[in-house]
């Protein structure tokens, strides 16, 4: 028996847990007893020794269910010590949230858990902290530790370039959009839509987060692109890169009111320069290239009728060259956002390392 502790019930989280509800049953006909039997949001906590039935999970996933005040439960670690108390093969912890909590990552894989996680903060810490991390992951044998979601949502990109470096191919460079949200902002803008506009549509969508700042500052793509960096072997630390910001200095601060409010002029010189690279069939994107060396993440000219040049709204997409991809670069490409996609990845890691734990402890 697995057991398994979901950690966020955010929008991927209900939709992960929808998934793992659907899917319990026909695991169980093919040997794979997965129970979940602690969800973990920011103010509440669900718990059952006999592990959350169908029904249950269904009822978290459509925002129902009956959850407890975590007046007793002051973190995640107190349902999690309640759940170590419940005989298992394995224990597995799926973090949805977006906590820094690297060192909660590292005590779980030290106890011996598996974890599967969506969340970038902890592959993003100091490198002393991300190495410890991996260190202890490799120590564990058995225990495994699965982060695919963490770039490209849905799209196989890290355990591609896992593979590759497994398999002692030398990456060159990978050049990638790997935001849907500044994918719709530009692709709106190369349209005919102000910067401004098409800014607060993302928002209105859901695309962006619910301060569009945190997205057009960049370092949600640089965090994208150290975790690839440091999958090739990279000891680069967060600081050392260089990230170009879309926010004006002068609308770091203030109320997002404030933000949307001075937006259109600060912004007009985004409007011109799109206006001008149409007449010359030419756009713009953010991108992100990882070369041994170096990590650059900002704004970049390209060809309308370039690979970037073509992609429309929230796709993303990866142009990675190596040893064995000199002259016809590898290209991963699809959507990279969605509930749906990003919970299904998370899924995947997860029915991986059941599926080799059920193995392996079948062979003990």
């Amino acid at each position: 028996m697995i057991s398994v502790v979901i950690l966020g019930k955010g929008t991927v989280g209900r939709a992960f847990i929808r998934q793992i509800a659907d899917i319990r049953a026909p695991l169980l006909e093919r040997g794979i007893d997965l129970r979940v039997h602690g969800i973990v949001g920011k103010t509440n906590f669900l718990f059952c020794a006999e592990g959350i039935d169908e029904e249950c999970l269904r009822d978290v996933a459509d925002g129902r269910g009956e959850f407890v005040a975590r007046d007793e439960v002051q973190d995640a670690a107190d349902v999690t010590e309640a759940v170590r108390g419940i005989h298992a093969d394995h224990h597995l912890i799926v973090d949805l949230t977006a906590e820094p909590n690297i060192a909660a990552h590292t005590t779980w894989i030290r106890a011996g858990w598996h974890v599967v996680t969506a969340n970038k903060h902890p592959l993003v810490a100091s490198f002393r902290e991300y190495d410890a991390l991996m260190t202890h992951a490799r120590r564990g044998g058995d225990r495994m530790y699965r982060y695919s979601t963490t770039v490209g949502a849905g799209l196989p990109i890290i355990s591609t370039l896992q593979s590759m470096v497994g398999a002692g191919d030398e990456v060159l460079e990978i050049r990638a959009a790997v935001s849907g949200t500044l994918g719709f902002i530009f692709s709106a803008c190369e349209e005919g839509m102000t910067f401004a506009d098409a800014v607060r549509e993302a928002k209105e969508r859901g695309y962006s987060e619910p301060d569009p700042r945190e997205d057009l500052s960049g370092k949600d793509v640089a965090r994208k692109a150290l975790i690839m960096a440091r999958v090739l072997g990279s000891r680069a630390e967060f600081d050392d890169m260089t990230i170009e910001s879309l926010v004006p200095e002068s609308l770091e601060r203030g109320t997002v009111e404030d933000f949307f409010a001075a937006l259109p002029d600060a912004s007009r010189h985004i409007d011109d320069r799109f206006r001008a690279l149409r007449e010359r069939g030419r756009t713009l994107r953010y991108l992100l290239t990882v070369t041994p060396e170096s990590v650059r993440v900002g704004v970049e000219e390209v060809e309308k009728e370039s690979d970037f040049g073509r992609l429309h709204g929230p796709e993303n997409m990866f142009v990675v060259r190596s040893r064995h991809y000199a002259t016809v670069p590898l290209v991963i490409r699809g959507p990279g956002a969605g509930a749906e996609v990003t919970a299904a990845r998370v899924l995947a890691d997860l029915l991986h390392v059941a599926m080799q734990s059920t193995f392996t402890h079948a062979q003990v």
